[in-house]
């Protein structure tokens, strides 16, 4: 059983910085079968709401009321100027590219399972340098830095152990959610993930993403984490997201802790994997021990895909303590900082 309390209570004010992709979500279903090519089909419910997998955990944290800053970049468009304004206080960090923003139009089905039509936009101009220099501007002592859709950002991925050993340098935790990897989990995309774990403080992967990572198997068909864990940094966590079976974290030298989900209704499962990192790392992060973190987390993403429209849970509806007063003015420099 993986010890509690929490060894990071010490950290209960630190900042969360989101870093990945933000992007328009046109949510349309439910729909099935496919239709025919050439016909048209009216559909009963749409909504335009912010998608990636920055913009939906920047959302549950602040309804969660975390202290959290994301770094990102749109495009200079109508859709960008959507977004930033879907954000307030939390564009600063935010670099507009002279491209079209990103959409994607995601197809719902009656299981609550969805299909996604995407433009790759500005999510391809994001610069590894542009996110480095953000990362100097902003004290990282005691922060956790969570990187997420790496699979989607090509420009951002070949860079990314420095950028992860910059955060490690300024005092950070990293947080790691790849994304299923466009390719598949081809042995290329498997050795590029393994060679970032040494520097990967907390790993949360839902089930498919661990089986395709974490392969070859043992003999009795289970990801092997023990030994993926003895390459990460000390009391590391591989947490597997596991839908409506709830979620498992392993820790080396220790059994896997599992809570199971509660039944609830499904409206549409898209950004469940996002609100739960949200609900883990704001838990983490004020001091609640890992059985209380994975419970919060699976609240958090069962109360959002349950909400019709789009809801996130507040702090109080899934059972988060309120954070001690943190001390974060002049954490963020006004002038911004090269990087080194």
């Amino acid at each position: 059983m993986i010890e509690t309390p929490n060894n990071r209570k010490s950290m209960r004010n630190l900042e969360i910085v989101t870093v990945g992709t933000v992007n328009v979500d046109l949510i349309m279903g439910p729909q099935a079968p496919w239709p025919v090519p050439g016909t048209e089909v009216i559909l009963p419910n749409s909504e335009m709401r912010e998608g990636g997998g920055a913009g939906i955990t920047a959302k549950a944290l602040t309804a969660l009321g975390a202290q959290h800053r994301m770094i990102v970049n749109v495009g200079n468009d109508l859709f960008g100027d959507w977004l930033i304004n879907q954000y307030p206080g939390l564009d600063e960090d935010w670099i507009v590219d002279t491209i079209d923003t990103a959409l994607t139009v995601g197809i719902t089905h009656p299981d609550g399972e969805r299909t996604f039509f995407s433009t790759p936009g500005h999510v391809a101009q994001f610069q590894p340098l542009e996110l480095q220099n953000k990362l100097a501007g902003i004290d990282l002592t005691g922060v956790i830095v969570l990187f997420v859709g790496t699979s989607l950002m090509p420009t951002i991925r070949p860079s990314l152990k420095e950028i992860f050993q910059f955060v490690h340098a300024k005092g950070g935790l990293v947080a790691l959610d790849t994304a299923w990897p466009t390719d598949g989990w081809t042995e290329n995309a498997r050795k590029e993930v393994i060679d970032w774990l040494p520097l990967v403080d907390i790993a949360l992967l839902n089930e498919v993403e661990t089986n395709g990572l974490l392969y070859p198997h043992l003999q009795d068909g289970s990801p092997d984490y023990q030994t993926v864990l003895k390459n990460m940094p000390d009391n590391a966590l591989f947490i597997t997201k596991m839908g409506p079976k709830g979620a498992r974290v392993d820790k080396l030298g220790n059994a896997p802790l599992m809570v199971s989900s509660k039944v609830i209704d499904v409206v549409d499962t898209i950004g469940a994997g996002d609100s739960f990192n949200a609900g883990f790392l704001t838990a983490f992060a004020r001091g609640h021990d890992t059985h209380t973190c994975l419970e919060i987390a699976i609240n958090t993403a069962a109360l959002a895909i349950s909400s019709n429209p789009r809801r996130y849970p507040n702090g109080t509806e899934v059972g988060l303590v309120e954070p001690v007063k943190a001390q974060t003015t002049g954490k963020v420099f006004n002038t911004r900082k090269q990087a080194v």
